[in-house]
């Protein structure tokens, strides 16, 4: 049976849906928005708030508080037209009354012409806002130009009042039912109630969007180490416990294929190489005359490399715990396993790194093999620290011929060979092999062809990989509010 390439195509789907370029009008609201759906939630929840605020006093201003105003200006206008004149005259029982002391007892009306009682007039916007309206309308009862209003809210509310013909002195009423009214409150409502909901909403959002978050944790697990926890279908949400059990089921399915994988390739080892064995066994024993026996001896030896290969593209090192590993010391093991090869390695001081031991060995090993086979001696290996970044560099490069740019990213996709590589026997696994160990400790791989000839590989790993948190038991305390939210 042949094995047919794999469309490169098939693997970078992904990739470019990932890389799809985005409208001007899209990266100018990504910048806007908050990038967490817990932010978005709450400024949305915010603006209706502020926009409730809005239309509350906007409905209040137009239906009561204006009018309220208004009709107080036309009292303050006849009010004002009973002080400035003197021809009129108030009876009580046939018996004049002073207008004057009248108004005071009544109304609390005063005609102050004592400059040390005038109020101290400050700017103040807010208030300034309804003096305005009371300013305007009671230039238009009086008939006159303008009218001055001032309200003074402490000791006690009041309300100034000036016209041009009072020649500078003040009228004085006092505002009883104004004394319930609190800059303090209202400021209070304007602004502790968008951050009072903002607050309750963002800790709202914030407990929807952990179950998303340990999803997110698990799935980024399993794409790394293949490996993740079950999580939690008891507790939350209806709907995040539906999620959470498609996950586990998901999980639990890849690993049963995990499982058949690992008894296919115990199939393979034991069932494919007992008769490779007798055949090369057989292969011996034919006289050394016989033609047939070079070849036949050269394509068990083939076979067995390729099924080797099979065997480490599916064995991926994914079960191997991380342990420190002197990166100097796997290279000179490897430098001196292919002896008499030309491999021109100069150890530098570099620090121990966590890494599969075992695997990353493959994986530089598979590197010189492809240098050997594909390119041409001498093979320079290095390694050396990028602190700026971070990373741990291994560099393998050889001196041949290279490989077209346009081959480069499909030779890492599994039995892609580039062309000059068809003479060659092999399985096209060598540099997906490697491609798949880098994956897992989260690092890197570059290829390319080097100015002075040849192609160099390039693995960054990082110095310091982030240690994944352990997921704790919830305490009493959680249990009790998971207990609550399932059941309200």
């Amino acid at each position: 049976m042949k094995l047919d390439p794999i469309d490169p195509q098939e693997f970078t789907d992904f990739v470019r849906y990932s890389e799809k370029k985005r409208t001007r009008t899209e990266r100018f609201l990504d910048k806007i928005k908050p990038r967490s759906a817990a932010m978005r939630t709450t400024v949305l929840v915010v603006f209706v708030v502020l926009f409730s605020l809005f239309m509350s006093m906007w409905f209040f201003w137009r239906t009561l508080y204006l009018p309220e105003i208004q009709q107080h200006a036309r009292y303050l206008a006849v009010e004002l037209e009973i002080l400035n004149n003197p021809n009129l005259r108030l009876y009580h029982n046939e018996q004049e009354l002073d207008i004057d002391s009248y108004l005071k007892n009544r109304i609390g009306i005063e005609y102050i012409t004592d400059p040390k009682q005038f109020p101290n007039i400050r700017e103040k916007v807010i208030a300034e806002f309804f003096t305005n309206q009371i300013e305007a309308k009671l230039a238009k009862e009086l008939r006159i130009e303008e009218a001055t209003v001032y309200f003074q809210f402490k000791p006690s509310p009041r309300i100034w009042i000036q016209t041009p013909e009072m020649n500078g002195n003040w009228v004085r009423e006092p505002l009883k039912t104004y004394a319930n009214y609190s800059p303090e409150l209202i400021l209070a409502w304007l602004l502790g109630t968008p951050l009072i909901a903002g607050i309750i909403i963002l800790t709202l959002v914030r407990q929807l969007n952990r179950p998303l978050r340990r999803l997110q944790e698990a799935a980024n697990s399993y794409s790394k180490h293949g490996s993740a926890p079950y999580l939690d279908t008891n507790h939350g949400p209806l709907e995040i416990r539906q999620v959470n059990h498609a996950f586990n089921h998901m999980i639990y399915t890849l690993e049963l294929t995990e499982r058949e994988r690992r008894i296919m390739l115990a199939g393979i080892s034991h069932d494919l190489r007992t008769p490779l064995t007798r055949i090369r066994l057989s292969a011996e024993m034919m006289p050394d005359e016989d033609f047939l026996k070079e070849g036949l001896i050269y394509d068990v030896e083939d076979m067995d490399a390729i099924l080797n290969q099979f065997i480490s593209f599916m064995r991926d090192g994914s079960d191997e715990e991380p342990q420190d590993t002197h990166v100097n010391a796997l290279l000179q093991e490897l430098v001196t396993q292919f002896k008499p090869l030309d491999i021109r390695f100069s150890p530098q001081p570099l620090p121990p790194i966590q890494a599969r031991s075992m695997s990353l060995k493959r994986l530089i090993g598979n590197l010189i093999n492809n240098s050997k086979r594909y390119g041409a001696e001498p093979i320079e290996v290095s390694a050396y620290t990028d602190l700026e970044q971070d990373r741990l560099l291994i560099k393998v490069a050889d001196h041949g011929e290279g490989i077209p740019e346009d081959q480069i990213e499909g030779l890492m996709q599994p039995f892609v060979r580039g062309d000059s590589a068809r003479t060659v026997q092999g399985s096209g696994l060598g540099l997906a092999i490697v491609k798949r160990i880098v994956d897992i400790h989260a690092g890197e791989l570059y290829i390319h062809n080097r100015a002075e000839g040849g192609l160099e590989a390039i693995v960054s790993l990082p110095l310091n990989p982030v240690a994944e948190e352990p997921t704790n038991s919830p305490t009493t305390l959680e249990k009790i509010r998971q207990s609550l939210s399932n059941r309200f």
